[in-house]
């Protein structure tokens, strides 16, 4: 992904044609990723020529953010979130330079002029121009007259409340992580630096990494709290203090010029000085507390790393308290879904076909298919061959279209939602793990609408780490606080989700909706989502 810097000394952008969203996007939350997803995958002039799918924000100078707002992730997260989404530009504008024009003016210079828009994207509740004078029907007003085309998404709810970088860091502040991981998206990470400390708690035998929260970073109620951290593609369970030092009275240790998080890593032993370690604030423990001595605060950290182990490393089987699920062919009817996307694909590339002819190749196209087990550069090309297309796109360039048109297709079994819905009114959390492409997958889940249905959505591209691989299975409920054991695991997939799933500690659950497979003994089969509600 680039990024760009963009102020009244900087070189003129590239010149391209763009699909542009814009918006501060501080915590890239669910409201945020609906935003962007309008503007990712379009093409110009609905020809095979994509656009750039660009960020448009600032750099967020002080002053910016209303009310001392701060944002909710680091730099290093952002670009992440922003690349799950498919943008290929990320452009930091400087504030100073845009703040004074006039919306016509904010259209005509930057939009236009600069950018090459040819598409914008916005929240319902857009402001722009000086003083936020233009709203998101003022910003289609202005850009029809430019042959801009204009797409604005609405309010996302949770709980019937919208989504918001307020709301969110609110929830921080109050150390309701769990809310807010739901209403980010994904889980709430601090992914700083890993500087030195006092060493007090190596002294204590529990030695800590620290890591300072920068300024304008969004605080946490301070106190202690259960955390994941990652180190080396392993996850561990941690205990996090954020707050400023001192613990000890009168132990003389100089209170932070900042805040800082502190963790311990019971199980991991090493140096991490420099490194940028992620760490999930899972969930709050307890408030900050000064102790009359280092060894009441030695007792009192022992006592809370057995409380984290227990909560996130012991449970039992009979104590289910989390519902993960797969994706395609277990949430999603797939063979529906690229039935639709098919039909796409012929109608935009062979218009003039007689119906009996593509109704073969859709047929020739699911079959080869193979339940999206396929290689699909390689799909492409058989299809050329066969066909004797001679005029067609690169096939890296079908391929990176189906990544983004694939998932505008995305059919749910109709039992999925209400599924959903009724294991969180049952006080289960709930969640996904699912193989695939990064873009493609996360673009599914976006479409499909049950993000804010769920607690986790861990997707194997953003990872690096695949089905059946047991520490997907391990990261994803460390990231919930949910000992492997105390989850359900339903998948379609013999070897990715049963066989994984059993080898993370977890209890696996087969889903036949294509009926093609047989059931392992021992293991429990379903042929609908809503069978799990009669027995759970």
């Amino acid at each position: 992904m680039e990024v760009k810097i963009y102020d009244r000394d900087s070189e003129p952008l590239p010149r391209r044609p763009r699909a542009v969203a814009l918006g501060l996007f501080d915590g890239l939350h669910l409201g945020h990723r609906a935003v962007i997803s309008l503007a990712a995958g379009r093409e110009l002039n609905g020809r095979e020529e994509p656009l750039t799918v660009s960020a448009y924000t600032f750099r967020q100078p002080p002053g910016v953010l209303k009310d001392g707002a701060c944002a909710l992730c680091s730099d290093r997260q952002e670009l992440l979130a922003l690349g799950t989404l498919g943008v290929e530009e990320l452009i930091r504008a400087d504030f100073e330079a845009v703040k004074d024009l006039t919306p016509e003016s904010f259209v005509e210079q930057v939009l236009c002029r600069e950018l090459d828009a040819r598409l914008v994207c916005c929240g319902f509740n857009y402001r722009f121009g000086k003083d936020g004078a233009g709203d998101a029907a003022l910003l289609r007003e202005l850009c029809a007259s430019k042959g801009i085309a204009v797409a604005v998404a609405g309010a996302v709810e949770v709980d019937g409340e919208t989504v918001s970088s307020s709301r969110i860091r609110r929830l921080i502040e109050q150390g309701e992580m769990e809310q807010a991981s739901r209403l980010l998206g994904r889980p709430f990470v601090l992914d700083f630096p890993v500087s030195e400390g006092q060493k007090l708690g190596r002294r204590l035998g529990t030695p800590t990494i620290n890591q300072r929260l920068p300024d304008r970073f969004v605080r946490p109620c301070f106190g202690v709290y259960a955390s994941s951290v990652e180190v080396d593609g392993q996850t561990y369970y941690g205990v996090t203090n954020v707050g400023m030092r001192p613990t000890v009275a009168g132990g003389g240790d100089a209170v932070a010029a900042a805040p800082i998080s502190e963790t311990w890593i019971p199980d991991y032993s090493g140096d991490l000085y420099g490194r940028e370690v992620p760490v999930t604030l899972v969930s709050f423990l307890r408030p900050e507390q000064r102790f009359s001595s280092v060894e009441e605060l030695k007792q009192r950290i022992w006592r809370d790393g057995e409380t984290v182990r227990e909560r996130m490393c012991g449970g039992q089987r009979n104590e289910t308290r989390a519902v993960l699920f797969d994706f395609d062919d277990t949430l999603q009817d797939r063979a529906a879904a690229f039935q639709k996307y098919i039909a796409f694909f012929l109608d935009k590339y062979f218009p003039e076909l007689p119906p009996e002819e593509k109704q073969r190749r859709g047929e020739e196209m699911l079959h080869r298919n193979c339940r999206g087990y396929v290689d699909y550069p390689e799909f492409f090309r058989f299809l050329m061959k066969e066909w004797g297309w001679t005029h067609a796109p690169a096939a890296a360039a079908l391929h990176r279209e189906l990544q983004f048109r694939f998932p505008e297709y995305t059919t749910l079994f109709p039992d999925a939602v209400e599924v959903l819905t009724v294991l969180r009114q049952r006080g289960y959390r709930v969640g996904v793990i699912t193989n695939g492409l990064s873009v493609q997958q996360n673009r599914k889940l976006d479409a499909a609408g049950i993000r804010p249905l769920l607690d986790i959505a861990v997707v194997s591209g953003d990872e690096q780490i695949h089905k059946p691989e047991p520490e997907i299975f391990r990261r994803t409920a460390s990231r919930l606080g949910v000992p492997c054991p105390c989850c359900i695991f339903v998948g379609d997939h013999l070897v990715n989700d049963v066989q994984g799933a059993a080898s993370a500690g977890m209890q696996p659950v087969f889903m036949n909706a294509v009926g093609v497979d047989t059931c392992p003994p021992g293991v429990r089969e379903i042929r609908r989502l809503d069978e799990l509600l009669e027995w759970l």
